[in-house]
């Protein structure tokens, strides 16, 4: 099958599930007078991000502290930095922050404020990953190298065996490969995934490299001139602080797609998938630590992930309530929901899949 002639299509709804989900959710907005966008809280957590960020990183200008403390605060910066990515640029990027469209192009700068390109984010993340979300050769969030194996379908190595014990270490290195290798990369491939990438902006390249430039400026440069450090306690500095976000992304994105009990499903030869659209979501997503309120806040409503698949262009702070709707439709309709009570499972879980994956024995 020639996957770049083949169209993604998804069969129609075969029972009453997915339309009853969305008047029950369309009530929920209308009973309660609420907007499917961001409200106060949203609006007060973002501003507490930011403040957040901006007062730990004038921390060293501001008293003087050993060099073990300027550490501390670039890791704390590289774990919140990912906090303030996925609670407002992913929510702008879906257009579900504000309901004015260019206040949501504004707040989708965060990502380049923070090293990525927002452009690129949006067409691998809202144009190719929710489109085909876990379809091997679509999915471009999931689909990265040949280090290691996700897809069950995909090519073995015989180091597969071993990637649950080395993929940890590997995903360490997740920011600074998608700052300095992945956005420049995706300039010159005319299809990433799923979606077509050409022509690429001139405008948007410039602005790449503009952003970057002032990501390790700021991060880097100014530290080493302004502080008593030296550049290479800087540049240490800044490679924790990538670690520890790299670190951070990874426990928030793979735990809601790459799981032990995830379905990676294939098109036909014409290119239809085995289940409808809203089927395929609850096949390849899962939640976890839905009750918790501090890993909402903090992961963006990541962990209620298979709500957001399914109505992506409402903001996250709805996503508590909307979860327990979901539950009640799925339950009555007799719908697997996949959850993990807790994060700690899910990451296990994850690494239960890298297992299975490698243990496979036909080399192709």
């Amino acid at each position: 099958m020639n996957r770049d002639n083949i169209k993604i299509t998804y069969p129609p709804e075969k029972d009453g599930f997915f339309n009853e989900l969305k008047k029950e959710v369309d009530s929920y907005f209308i009973s309660n007078n609420i907007s499917i966008y961001g409200n106060r809280l949203m609006y007060i957590k973002i501003i507490l991000l930011f403040t957040v960020y901006i007062l730990i990183y004038f921390i060293p200008f501001l008293f003087k502290i050993s060099q073990n403390q300027f550490f501390i605060c670039y890791i704390f910066l590289g774990i919140w930095s990912l906090f303030l990515g996925v609670n407002i640029g992913h929510d702008a990027a879906h257009n579900a922050l504000f309901k004015n469209t260019k206040y949501n192009k504004l707040f989708m700068h965060i990502f380049d404020f923070l090293g990525l390109s927002s452009f690129n984010w949006k067409n691998r993340h809202v144009k190719g990953h929710h489109k085909y979300s876990n379809i091997m050769h679509y999915d471009p969030d999931i689909q990265q190298s040949l280090v290691v194996k996700i897809f069950p379908q995909d090519k073995h190595k015989k180091y597969h065996r071993f990637q649950w014990l080395y993929m940890p270490l590997i995903y360490s290195i997740f920011i600074p490969r998608w700052i300095f290798y992945r956005d420049f990369k995706d300039i010159f491939f005319k299809k990433i995934g799923g979606f077509y990438n050409h022509p690429f902006p001139i405008n948007e390249i410039l602005k790449m490299i503009i952003f970057k430039t002032s990501y390790v400026t700021y991060l880097v440069l100014i530290p080493y001139c302004i502080l008593h450090y030296e550049l290479i306690i800087c540049v240490w500095a800044f490679l924790m602080l990538m670690i520890s976000s790299s670190l951070t992304i990874a426990v928030v994105i793979l735990t809601s797609h790459m799981l032990e009990n995830s379905k990676f499903l294939e098109p036909n030869n014409n290119g239809e998938m085995p289940y409808s659209w809203s089927k395929h979501q609850l096949l390849t997503t899962s939640d976890y630590a839905t009750n918790s309120f501090v890993i909402t806040h903090l992961f963006g409503g990541f962990n209620h992930h298979v709500i957001h698949h399914l109505f992506q262009h409402i903001c996250h702070i709805h996503y508590p309530a909307l979860t327990k709707i979901l539950q009640n439709v799925a339950y009555k309709h007799h719908i697997t929901y996949q959850s993990h009570r807790y994060i700690l499972p899910a990451i296990l879980s994850h690494l239960k899949l890298l297992y299975k994956n490698g243990r496979i024995s036909k080399i192709e």
